[in-house]
């Protein structure tokens, strides 16, 4: 693949704003055609595959009908116009009736993840709806009240140590994934003028910093010495969005991942988790770095590495074939490994706030 690969997806830096050129398929190189190609069939088969309540997935609905809202949010600059405006927006009702006060439904082990990635979720719609032309035919309002309802509880089940954990109501328990979707819930509200608690969203970055090795690895909880491959992807990807960019950690963490390589997130328990956030982390040090070239050809590099083995997974019908840990026991059906991989496939065109260093200029 072209490892102007970002270039070629027609994504602007101008000053604070991102800025995400729509390209003709017309005028891309082979490489980033196939990209979109195989993303755009992976969202055809989501939106033909949408329960009729409006979710995807079996036992973890909310998290998996956040991260497909999150893949159609991420692919188009209208995502509230054309063929897969109906079943975002069903998506995005499906997660607005799955919570109170803005507390999300438990599902199986994990309360946190679905909290804190419809959390996103919604906070991406919202922001989205201030930035685009065409606007959803879903309440806003409701949607942005919701969005400073859940952060608030969010905040108010992190621990002591200023992670968090699964379930609600630990406050001596705190891991790393959990804290991850989090800490970037939290910066997405922010980056949408949604009032969150500044000193939590410092308490999560320090935690996260904190379960750094010196090897540049990051450990599964603090503490426990741990240097997890899909972990360190998160832990680089979600400290890649503090304002004040945190030089000798992210690198030692870049390092660590060009070590890894993307062949060793694939044959991990978690390789759509781990090529996602290892994307989006390269894609915010290219951009911090974006002046030395060295740096910025191998963040790129990286990324179409882990694109290109995503995109060779995909079958026959447009689906993502489920792998890792996610394929035993009570597994997910293919909405899980479909909805992240479309949206991984996304990260170098920029569209959600979190792939950037810089927040957007709000109207």
């Amino acid at each position: 693949m072209n490892r102007m690969l970002a270039a070629a997806l027609g994504v602007s830096l101008i000053g604070a704003q991102v800025r995400t050129v729509e390209v003709t398929m017309a005028a891309m190189p082979d490489d980033a055609k196939e990209v979109r190609a195989v993303r755009d069939r992976g969202l055809a088969w989501l939106a033909k595959h949408q329960s009729a309540d409006g979710s995807w997935g079996k036992q973890y609905t909310v998290a998996v009908t956040s991260f497909a809202c999150l893949g159609f949010l991420s692919a188009v600059d209208e995502p509230y116009a054309g063929e897969h405006a109906k079943p975002l927006v069903k998506g995005l009702e499906f997660l607005l009736k799955n919570q109170k006060d803005g507390t999300f439904i438990a599902q199986g082990h994990t309360w946190i993840h679905g909290q804190g990635f419809a959390t996103l979720a919604l906070s991406e719609a919202y922001g989205r709806s201030l930035l685009c032309k065409t606007k959803p035919d879903v309440d806003l309002q409701k949607i942005r009240d919701v969005v400073l309802k859940s952060v608030e509880v969010i905040a108010a089940n992190q621990s002591d140590s200023g992670g968090w954990w699964y379930t609600q109501g630990n406050k001596g328990d705190h891991e790393g994934s959990t804290t991850v979707c989090a800490v970037q819930a939290l910066v997405s509200a922010s980056n949408f003028g949604i009032r969150i608690d500044k000193k939590v969203l410092d308490r999560g970055f320090e935690y996260l910093r904190k379960c750094q090795t010196e090897a540049g690895g990051f450990n599964y909880k603090f503490g426990d010495g741990s240097n997890m491959k899909e972990g360190t992807a998160a832990g680089i990807a979600t400290l890649g969005l503090m304002k004040q960019f945190d030089t000798d950690v992210m690198i030692k963490g870049y390092k660590f991942l060009l070590e890894v390589k993307p062949e060793g997130i694939s044959v991990e328990r978690f390789p759509y988790y781990g090529h996602f956030y290892g994307c989006m982390g390269m894609q915010l040090l290219g951009q911090e770095f974006k002046d030395d070239k060295e740096t910025r050809e191998k963040t790129q590099g990286y990324i179409t590495a882990a694109q290109k083995a995503v995109a060779g997974w995909q079958d026959k019908d447009g689906s993502f074939p489920v792998k890792g840990w996610m394929s035993n026991g009570d597994a997910e059906n293919s909405g899980y490994s479909t909805a992240f991989a479309t949206l991984l496939l996304g990260v170098p065109e920029g569209r959600l706030s979190i792939y950037n260093r810089t927040p957007p200029k709000l109207p």
